[in-house]
């Protein structure tokens, strides 16, 4: 886990497209904060702001500053629910924030990061990943940054489980099936073509003698 994040935003009257490709262009990212509620406040963030904040948090609680038009101010404990990017240049085009309660536990798939190099690898065979998250339950504050999984022991055949997954303190697993995270396989070998039986001469499939 890490620290908690702060991030300014302002409240946002304008819409439609025209006014964010402009805010856009002052270095201001439009964005949308939603709670359970049905509370929905349009935002204005500072692009450094907001980029600097997802870097940290991750899927992490961000506590939202916001300042509204009529001068006064509130704090909203949130995840990133979404971001947009642009399609070419790759930069911050709009964030979805959804509001958390943090005495009310939330489901969250999070990432898991493989860890070593498997025996099996150094004996011929290939690493398959078949999970690149897991979904778990907890207070917002216990959310894990990521699971970081050793799999430098699994040799071929071998294959780790979600059950094998250590959980940290105030976290558990939103599943009863054990999900194959990862494991370690022979390759698989080419399919040799099975050679024909050559024909002898003379003879012919489904030929019959000649009348005499």
């Amino acid at each position: 886990m890490t620290e908690n994040v702060s991030l300014q935003a302002k409240t946002r009257s304008s819409r439609g497209k025209m006014q964010a490709k402009k805010q856009r262009k002052e270095g201001v990212v439009p964005g949308i904060y939603y709670d359970r509620e049905g509370t929905n406040i349009p935002l204005n963030l500072g692009y450094g702001a907001i980029q600097a904040a997802q870097e940290r948090a991750h899927n992490q609680v961000i506590y939202l500053q916001i300042q509204n038009e009529d001068g006064t101010e509130s704090s909203k404990p949130a995840l990133i629910w979404d971001i947009q990017f642009h399609p070419v240049k790759g930069l911050i085009q709009h964030v979805d924030f959804v509001g958390v309660d943090m005495k009310r536990e939330v489901k969250m798939d999070i990432p898991v990061e493989f860890v070593g190099e498997p025996v099996g690898v150094d004996n011929g065979g290939v690493v398959n990943a078949y999970r690149d998250s897991v979904p778990v339950s907890c207070l917002p504050g216990n959310i894990p940054e990521k699971f970081e999984i050793d799999i430098s022991e699994l040799d071929i055949g071998d294959a780790l489980y979600f059950s094998q997954v250590s959980m940290p303190k105030g976290v558990a697993r939103e599943t009863e099936e054990d999900l194959l995270v990862v494991g370690v396989s022979r390759p698989q070998q080419p399919e040799s073509e099975e050679e024909e039986e050559p024909v002898e001469s003379g003879e012919s499939e489904g030929s019959e003698e000649p009348e005499s």
